[in-house]
């Protein structure tokens, strides 16, 4: 729980700077050289943060491999499928990867609906980052006396209950602020994901596991966009809040289900 917690406010910190420097140099950057100046500044930032990260990764050592005993038979990834307690994962993550998802793709729309300027915008965004990367920074340090399932099952619940409420809210600061909590709710899950995961599979299938996940979520990042844009043109923005919430909050009891199947943290001294 702790080093997934540790390893979660990377994406959590890259959340912040993306949308926030994007939001910053799309208002400002070349403001007098045309309307288009902005975004290629942006998108010039955005080129070299890859380019970074290669750099820095260039000297990393892998660990050697954990090999599974021979028995005779070829085990496959799919084969994970047909544990009750990983399908479950599986749908758990997927929902709320979805709520991120619909939370990066509407809020600009919803922004952009109030009249904000992509400054305003980017900020609201990063505020939900920042939210995310300090309830990771916490989780490590009271790790021991959490419970995987509790934890994802209280972030379904509050996420819905967010989801009601972020349509109706009328200005930058209360938007901000739901942004905010929402942020709490959504960045305590990856870590408690992650462990149950790899409480709930053999160590020498653990990458199987992880390929799985990481597939079902950036399948999810494809279609799951497509069908928000479609949802909202027949719905409207409030009406896609509302239906996502009420399927995340529907899926907790999937989540609850989930507290048997990792055993519980051990009693702390």
């Amino acid at each position: 729980r702790q080093v997934f917690s540790w390893l979660a406010i990377g994406p959590a910190v890259s959340n912040f700077v993306g949308p926030f420097c994007a939001g910053l140099l799309i208002d400002h950057a070349g403001a007098q050289a045309g309307a288009t100046m902005g975004f290629r500044a942006a998108f010039a930032l955005m080129a070299v943060l890859p380019l970074a990260t290669w750099f820095w990764v260039r000297g990393t050592q892998e660990m050697p491999p954990v090999v599974a005993a021979e028995d005779g038979t070829r085990a496959r990834a799919w084969d994970l499928l047909a544990e009750p307690g990983f399908r479950r994962l599986l749908i758990v993550n997927w929902l709320l990867s979805s709520c991120w998802d619909v939370h990066t793709f509407v809020v600009p729309l919803l922004g952009h609906e109030r009249g904000l300027s992509a400054s305003v915008i980017g900020s609201i965004l990063g505020a939900f980052a920042i939210a995310a990367a300090v309830i990771r920074v916490l989780m490590p340090l009271v790790a021991d006396r959490l419970r995987e399932s509790t934890v994802v099952t209280g972030a379904m619940v509050a996420t819905a209950l967010l989801f009601a409420v972020y349509p109706l809210l009328p200005t930058a600061v209360t938007l901000g602020a739901c942004s905010v909590l929402l942020g709490f709710a959504l960045g305590s899950v990856q870590p408690m994901i992650m462990s149950m995961l790899h409480q709930l599979t053999p160590a020498h299938r653990h990458g199987e596991a992880l390929g799985l996940r990481l597939m079902a979520i950036n399948g999810s990042s494809v279609v799951m966009p497509l069908l928000f844009g479609t949802a909202s043109a027949l719905v409207g923005l409030s009406g896609l809040f509302w239906a996502v919430g009420a399927t995340v909050g529907l899926g907790a009891r999937v989540a609850w289900r989930l507290r048997g199947e990792a055993p519980a943290p051990p009693p702390h001294p």
